[in-house]
Formats: C-alpha cells, structure tokens, sequence
C-alpha cells in the first residue's frame, strides 16, 4: 500500500453522482478491492458540514475527494487501484450503457484508475461529492470522465468533462440534490480520457472569374471597341487570334482581328472593366482572364465580313 498525504489540498471538486446508486438499492453484490493493489483512506463524516479525505494514490496518479454532510454520521472509506474492485469488469470490456442505448457501435474506454466510496452504514448525503486526480501527464487534446458501475453495467459518462489545470482534473462538488449510501451499494467510479477529433476544416471554394455581358456584336466595317465586365478580386487578360484565308485586299485600316484594350486592369469593388477591340481581319479569337487563383475564364471572339460576335465561358483550374 502506498503511503498517503494529508496535506494535498482538496480542490473543491465535484461530481453529478446521482446516477451512480440505484435508486432503490441494488442488488449486485459490491465488488472489493484486492490487497496490494490498492490505497485506502477512510474519515467519519459530519452532519453539518462537508469532510476532505486524505490525499491517496496509486501507480503515479492521487486522488483528492470532498465529501458533503450526511445524516447520519459515517465513516467512509475510499479506494484507488488501477485495477477493477473484485467481480467488476474492466471498463474497456464493456460497453457504456448511456452510449450502448443511443447506437450499436457504442465506444469502449480504457479506465485509468478505479475508486471506490464505501460506508460502514446507511447515510443520506445532502449533495454530491467532488473528486479530483493528479496525473503524471496530461495528453494535448484529451478530455477526461468518470464513468459509474451499477448493478453490474458501466455508466458512461456519469460526469465530465473534467477541469484541467496542470496535470490535475477535477469533477467539482454540489450542494444540491442527496444520494443514499449503504454498506450494501458502494459509489463505483473509473477515470478515463478520450481524444477530441480535431475537425478537418471544409475548404472555402476558390473562385472563378465571371465574364458579362456573355456576348458582343462588331461591325466589321466599322471597327470599334465594347468593353467586358470581370467580376474578380484580381486578374490579368490576354488574346491569341487566328487570322482567316483568304485575306482581304486590299488589306483594311485595323489589320488584326481583334486585340484587347489593355492587359491587366485594377478591379474595384471586386470588378474591373477591359476593352475588346475588333479589327478589320476576318478570324477567330480567345481572350484568357487568369485571377490570382489560377481560375481562368475565357471569351470566344469570331470576326466576319460582317460581324465579330463573342461569347463567354468559365472554368476553373
């Protein structure tokens, strides 16, 4: 048996036990602790005020509890062992009931430490107990529960989760509600920790370049200049064109089919405006619109012996 400490301050810690006890006593038959295997610490209660238990633990890990008034005075008795008290199953090889209830693949936990609050006669406790543990480490990322055993099946969680400050975690303790305990129903409780998934964040879509009006009209003959509406934070534009056979002679005033005003413009209010002007060329044109993204859109230019019609697409990369 380890060697205990009374001077461990009691963090005033609590734990919603009213689940713990039957509530008209049970009828399992209340699992012991075996020898060597366990710390135990024991204090007469008070009918007028709460009673700190002596600091004990096991295995690197104490434990520190706080119990309410009861009525009558008893003497409670507390035990931690890494090991289930005799005849309780290990938590991990069995399924909480609270969670076996709500879907068939309900988790197993895996208990850090057991405890066990006996009493050496029948008591009303006006409250709840607190608890805190003191661990060697604390996990990033790990939230921490107690889980009760009743009538044979863990109740998981019966409370949590726990506080964390340092490497201690603490179920705090109430005034409210009363539990019964007897010699006959002892609060059976286990630690355990489980890992809080860390959430993959959704990707925020990237945006693509949108093109307006979808199409322009030109007069071939009367070569001029519409202007294309690219609502994007940022992009840059450019034109490749394919001159048509055969070429007109004499050769017209605008020899090109089409080319753009300007190449790269400043957006504002998340839109900017760029000019297409058509030539006098007979042909076919593609306009690119890249943003800073890499989403492009572009810009269908075709040029006639009458007219230069262009169409607008998007796509992203």
């Amino acid at each position: 048996m380890l060697s205990r400490s009374s001077s461990g301050a009691t963090l005033g810690v609590g734990l919603v036990l009213a689940a713990l006890l039957a509530a008209c006593g049970g009828t399992t038959t209340p699992p012991r602790n075996q020898a060597g295997l366990s710390d135990t610490t024991s204090a007469s209660t008070s009918t007028t005020g709460s009673v700190a238990l002596a600091t004990i633990g096991i295995s690197g890990v104490s434990s520190s509890a706080t119990f309410p008034a009861t009525t009558p005075a008893v003497t409670i008795t507390e035990t931690i062992s890494t090991t289930p008290p005799g005849g309780a199953t290990a938590l991990n090889s069995a399924r909480a009931a609270q969670a076996l209830r709500q879907t068939a693949a309900a988790p197993s936990y895996t208990a850090i430490v057991y405890v066990e609050f006996s009493a050496n006669g029948t008591a009303t406790i006006d409250g709840q107990p607190g608890i805190s543990f003191t661990l060697p480490s604390i996990t990033a990322g790990d939230s921490y529960y107690l889980a009760a055993y009743q009538d044979g099946v863990w109740d998981a969680p019966a409370a949590g989760p726990a506080s964390v400050s340092g490497t201690t975690v603490s179920f705090p303790f109430g005034n409210s509600g009363t539990l019964t305990i007897t010699p006959s129903t002892p609060i059976i409780i286990a630690l355990y920790a489980t890992t809080t998934p860390t959430p993959t964040p959704t990707p925020t879509p990237v945006p693509t370049p949108v093109v307006s009006p979808a199409s322009l009209v030109f007069d071939a003959y009367a070569p001029g200049t519409q202007n294309v509406v690219v609502s994007e934070a940022a992009f840059t534009a450019a034109i490749v064109c394919t001159e048509s056979t055969p070429v007109p002679n004499p050769a017209p005033a605008q020899n090109y089919v089409a080319q753009l005003a300007q190449t790269s413009v400043t957006p504002t209010a998340g839109s900017a405006t760029f000019g297409v002007e058509g030539g006098g060329d007979p042909g076919t044109c593609t306009v690119t619109i890249t943003d800073v993204h890499a989403a492009t859109a572009t810009v269908s230019v075709a040029v006639d012996a009458a007219t230069l019609s262009v169409s607008g697409k998007s796509r992203q990369h």
